[in-house]
């Protein structure tokens, strides 16, 4: 007979202090991961406005702030809510758990989900054209 033993990793043992702030109901397969820093109310102005533009909200979306440097995988998150889709603004592919080269403003079709990447809400806001490129992408996702 095979015995086999299951470790927990280590980096999937986080402390409340050491995990991400969640808001929202997470109830229509939306992620939204953001920095925390950029999470002003003008951002999340417009966050609000992108989202509505898609036929989506903010609260009943998932949307994740995480600190500068602060680095989290996604899984959980896409297993526990059944998450769809997933908006980063401001956020490497590293810093959620994904070891991909991955472009701003593409539309990355994972097995379970849809990615996009964009540049910080704060960008968005100050360049209009990096608007119309996440517009473009978002509309199909």
């Amino acid at each position: 007979m095979l015995k086999t033993t299951i470790y927990k990793i280590e980096s999937d043992n986080k402390t409340i202090e050491n995990s991400p702030k969640q808001e929202g109901a997470c109830k229509n397969h939306l992620l939204v991961i953001v920095k925390e820093s950029d999470l002003v109310d003008e951002s999340r102005k417009t966050l609000g406005q992108m989202l509505n533009a898609i036929k989506y909200n903010l609260v009943d979306s998932c949307l994740i702030s995480i600190k500068e440097g602060q680095v989290f995988s996604i899984n959980a998150y896409i297993k526990k809510h059944a998450i769809t889709k997933v908006l980063c603004f401001g956020i490497a592919p590293n810093s959620i758990g994904l070891q991909i080269a991955a472009g701003a403003y593409r539309l990355i079709e994972m097995e379970e989900f849809k990615l996009v990447f964009s540049h910080s809400i704060a960008d968005l806001n100050a360049d209009k054209q990096k608007k119309i490129k996440l517009w473009n992408v978002i509309q199909s996702i």
